[in-house]
């Protein structure tokens, strides 16, 4: 079938899944994808994912799709991003602006809320907005995700994980684009050294020495998780009554023995762990109370900024777990860019998504915001390959346990759990531990 023919049938699957999604129901595309090849730009500095032909056949579409009126389209991004998003959504424009007249606005939204208030008011939310990957069942069950247009190229050129993560149901309901969502180790350099670096014990024995701090936020079920998570324990999406936590087969002694390597740790050197959110990591590096502290791919401009050349950057460590080095395994989310299915131009829509998205928009992001690239070729780039905190945090990927489909029983015992073994007065006996983990769980369950 050649392009032409494919989106041509591809606009007509839209135009009747957006009368569909108006009714409330949403239809997959079943299209194949159009070609992903770099087009022959000459002069133009524009980046072009399409073909010269692919363009004109989008084109085509996108002038069918606006009937004779302008697109209007709104996309949502943080704040930290509008700069970058404007100019990007500037370059899509300029590609078809011979097709129609394309009116995009680019509008301030955290990728956390973003969810919540496309279902509020689908009809008055963003046509394209990026969200946090633990929104996808929360916006894909009740069908405000329209499905992604561009499959093939989506799967091919993004990690296996990240398009995991963007799948329900069999479904790719929309497009990666950051892959560090998520959280790992950094540390002054002055303090600790690299070798030192990979072991919790060493860590906080280097923390003692110093008469410095070692932080991470116990108290917060996302970053508590690592407790369960380290011992073997994985979530596993939903029980077959669409609203349970499923977990792995996983072994209750050892999910027991991890948490209680983490507790007696702590309480072992509580004069120099503190509790604390990770701004608190970057407010003791820069009055000079800590040596090392988790921190989120969020903090990590501010992390350089208090230590400058003496900023280290690094998995998260490994814990001794009855005399084995263990490696510490975190929760790992990822951020999408998702299209409403209730936007009036769903067909331009999928483009503009799939054009941010895309490998250059991602390098560009990569470069500008430090987001840390869920595409395979700009996380193998030498701009982030060469960058010691983008590396150490895409690396902790593959020790982690994908931020999906989480249910909101979930963080409340984590947080408790965290909580509990963080009280040096606890007695951990292996009894009490397990009693804490098994509450922890039950509670998670709702039992």
């Amino acid at each position: 079938m050649n392009a032409k023919r494919i989106l041509a049938l591809l606009f007509a699957v839209l135009m009747v899944a957006g009368c569909l999604a108006a009714c409330g129901e949403t239809k997959p595309a079943t299209t194949d994808p159009v070609d992903g090849t770099q087009a022959a730009t000459g002069a133009q500095t524009t980046f072009v994912p399409w073909s010269a032909e692919d363009i004109a056949d989008l084109g085509a579409n996108i002038q069918k799709e606006a009937a004779g009126n302008k697109v209007t389209l709104k996309v949502w991004q943080p704040e930290a991003a509008q700069d970058v998003f404007k100019a990007q959504v500037a370059d899509f424009k300029e590609i078809f602006k011979d097709y129609a007249e394309i009116e995009i606005e680019v509008a301030i939204q955290g990728e956390g809320d973003a969810g919540a208030n496309v279902l509020s008011d689908p009809n008055t939310a963003a046509d394209v907005f990026g969200f946090a990957s633990d929104q996808i069942m929360k916006l894909a069950k009740p069908g405000a995700l329209a499905n992604v247009m561009f499959p093939n190229e989506v799967t091919s050129m993004n990690t296996p994980a990240s398009v995991e993560a963007a799948t329900y149901e069999g479904n790719l309901v929309a497009y990666p684009e950051v892959g560090d969502n998520s959280y790992f180790l950094c540390y002054d350099k002055r303090d600790i050294t690299a070798d030192q670096a990979k072991s919790l014990e060493a860590i906080l024995e280097a923390c003692k020495a110093n008469n410095k701090r070692f932080i991470m936020n116990t108290g917060d079920g996302y970053f508590a998780c690592m407790f369960l998570f380290t011992g073997g324990l994985e979530t596993m999406g939903l029980e077959e009554d669409g609203e349970t936590q499923k977990f792995n087969d996983y072994d209750i002694d050892q999910v027991t023995a991890s948490v209680k390597a983490f507790a007696d740790l702590f309480k072992t050197y509580k004069a120099n762990f503190e509790s604390n959110q990770t701004s608190a990591v970057v407010d003791g590096f820069k009055n000079g109370t800590t040596s090392a502290g988790v921190i989120g791919s969020w903090d990590v401009a501010s992390a350089k900024a208090a230590l400058g050349e003496n900023a280290g950057f690094a998995i998260l460590p490994t814990i001794n777990i009855n005399g084995t080095d263990t490696p510490i395994k975190n929760m790992f989310g990822y951020k999408f860019i998702g299209v409403n299915s209730q936007t009036k131009f769903p067909y331009t829509a999928q483009a503009l998504a799939y054009y941010l998205s895309n490998e250059e928009c991602q390098q560009e992001r990569a470069e500008q915001l430090e987001w840390g690239p869920s595409n395979i070729n700009v996380a193998n780039s030498d701009f982030v390959t060469n960058n010691e905190s983008m590396s150490a945090i895409l690396a902790q990927a593959t020790n982690s346990v994908p931020q999906t489909i989480i249910v909101g029983t979930f963080w409340d015992p984590c947080a408790a759990l965290g909580t509990y073994i963080t009280e040096s007065s606890n007695d951990f006996s292996e009894a009490n531990v397990k009693a804490e983990v098994e509450k922890c769980i039950n509670n998670i369950l709702d039992l």
